[in-house]
């Protein structure tokens, strides 16, 4: 019997095998609710630790478990289960056009259109192809469409009025509607490519905070990782020919940067430093991104919707931004 594996809904914890700290999630088997062994799974801590093993990177081709004997029953179970050999299903066009249809009951919508103003927030949702999911009122659909312009998957997640996430609120289509083997993983944003052969790639984590910096800063195509530790070379493949700019999180500035200087010989890839060097240890500590920065700016400067929606909000905020040769982004006056 074949099987496919998710990470372990709901709040329990394990101890963590490389931090032993109790974030840690484990994953099971769909149908039969079965652990893996304790090793495989990830952990909540993903700037602090960062320690994540995946199903795929655990078994190997023949199915055979490759740790020493003796790991315990969780381990001696798991010896029998093989990664699924289905292709990978795409999200039916029905479904992603039809949650595009009620955007402005989107809580995430709400949040933005008080930052940008709603014709400019409605501007940005079709651009990255945000829907709206009845999962939980208000929750938004992040849509993944890859450079050849097929939905790979939607990432459902819900966030209150303040723009804030709703810890734990998160699902996905293929789960929701059963839709089997999800298509690999790749950067939020990818579609954009397309829409201009000469523009920088600026890779953020977050989905909502690509969007945000999209509004606010001109001269880039936003796209994001979707976590911590998703930002791969081969996820970064399409970008081979275009200038990459990372912009971490809070925090996260040193696993990006190492990673960037591992693959500066594929791509022609820089770490800004600018969110790192502008936080608090507290906003460090928090993850605070560039999404937090920008908001928080735009508050500064009290900036009216009106003049976001007649200046265009991307082109309006071009003439604050410069970029030195280190690739790094500075506000000035």
């Amino acid at each position: 019997m074949n099987y496919k594996f998710e990470l372990e809904r709901g709040s329990k914890k394990h101890f963590c095998p490389a931090c032993k700290r109790k974030t840690f999630v484990r994953y099971v088997a769909i149908e039969t609710g079965e652990y893996l062994p304790d090793e495989v799974g990830r952990c909540d801590r993903e700037v602090k630790c960062g320690y994540h093993l995946r199903p795929r990177e655990y078994f190997q081709p023949s199915g055979k478990n490759p740790l020493k004997k003796g790991q315990g029953r969780s381990d001696e179970r798991s010896k029998s289960l093989k990664l699924s050999d289905e292709k990978p299903v795409f999200v039916p066009d029905e479904a992603f056009s039809q949650s595009l249809q009620h955007v402005k009951q989107n809580n995430l919508f709400q949040f933005m259109a008080g930052v940008f103003g709603a014709g400019k927030t409605l501007e940005l949702f079709s651009l990255y192809c945000i829907g709206s999911s009845s999962h939980w009122p208000g929750a938004s659909v992040f849509w993944y469409v890859d450079q050849f312009g097929r939905v790979t998957r939607g990432k459902i997640m819900l966030y209150d009025q303040t723009g804030h996430r709703v810890k734990r609120c998160m699902n996905s289509v293929h789960n929701l509607m059963s839709l089997g083997e999800l298509p690999d993983l790749h950067l939020y944003g990818l579609h954009l490519l397309k829409l201009n052969r000469l523009l920088p790639v600026a890779i953020v984590e977050s989905e909502k905070s690509a969007i945000l910096a999209a509004g606010y800063f001109k001269g880039f195509i936003w796209m994001a990782s979707g976590s911590l530790s998703t930002l791969t070379a081969e996820r970064l493949k399409p970008l081979t020919d275009r200038e990459i700019i990372l912009f971490p999180d809070g925090g996260a500035f040193e696993k990006w940067h190492g990673k960037a200087e591992k693959m500066k010989g594929k791509f022609n890839i820089r770490c800004s430093k600018v969110l790192e060097s502008r936080l608090s240890d507290e906003q460090r500590a928090a993850g605070y991104d560039l999404g937090d920065l920008i908001v928080s700016m735009l508050k500064r400067k009290n900036v009216k919707r009106a003049d976001m929606e007649e200046g265009g909000g991307i082109n309006f905020y071009s003439k604050h931004l410069t970029i030195d040769m280190m690739g790094q982004i500075f506000c000035v006056p």
